[in-house]
């Protein structure tokens, strides 16, 4: 399967070649929602040598996650759209095969959402 997707402007535009991707979960952490200004993002978990961009250079932000990691956010430097870590709401087609596999940081999931049926739950990461 071919995904494609990009930003809201249309200045970054990405396609990833893909079996299907590996994982897709929702996450909750701190940094997601900030990044988001929702209560949770949803990702897309592929191979990284799968993943192109075809047009456009995304501006990047490091910052140290819950787990005292140090990751970094790339966005479009025009209208501010988070593009990886691959955000299903990016894709032309967010609507993925299959089901969410896994929600990320449960702890700091907001008091108005509930648990989504038959999804793994962890507290922190997923960890490799």
């Amino acid at each position: 399967m071919v995904l494609t997707g990009g930003c809201m402007c249309g200045a970054i535009r990405y396609q990833a070649n893909v079996d299907k991707p590996d994982v897709k979960a929702v996450c909750h952490c701190r940094n997601c929602q900030r990044w988001t200004g929702g209560s949770s993002t949803t990702n897309v978990i592929i191979p990284r040598e799968s993943f192109k961009l075809i047009q456009g250079e995304p501006k990047t932000y490091p910052y140290t996650a819950d787990s005292t990691k140090t990751y970094h956010t790339f966005f479009c430097g025009v209208c501010g759209s988070g593009i990886y870590a691959l955000k299903a709401g990016s894709l032309d087609d967010p609507n993925l095969e299959g089901e969410i596999d896994y929600e990320l940081y449960t702890k700091r999931r907001v008091a108005y959402l509930k648990p989504l049926d038959g999804v793994k739950q962890l507290e922190g990461m997923l960890m490799p």
